[in-house]
């Protein structure tokens, strides 16, 4: 009802520790592009305020880089 929720992490949330943490969460739509910043000690997920269904969920570790979904 709120919208799209990504959450970073299959079996165990993504680490969000000083050294290793994601750094911010993206949704691209057709029409627009959405982005939540995130810091260590936050959870690693995000709620963008969004109906479309077709979308581009993307993620960046400070450690590993861009990741896509």
């Amino acid at each position: 009802d709120n919208g799209i929720l990504v959450k970073i992490g299959q079996n165990q949330d993504h680490p969000m520790e000083e050294k290793h943490h994601i750094e911010w969460i993206q949704v691209i739509t057709d029409d627009a592009s959405y982005r939540q910043f995130l810091h260590p000690g936050d959870k690693p997920k995000a709620t963008f305020p969004i109906k479309e269904t077709k979308i581009t969920a993307r993620e960046y570790c400070n450690i590993h880089g861009l990741w896509k979904n």
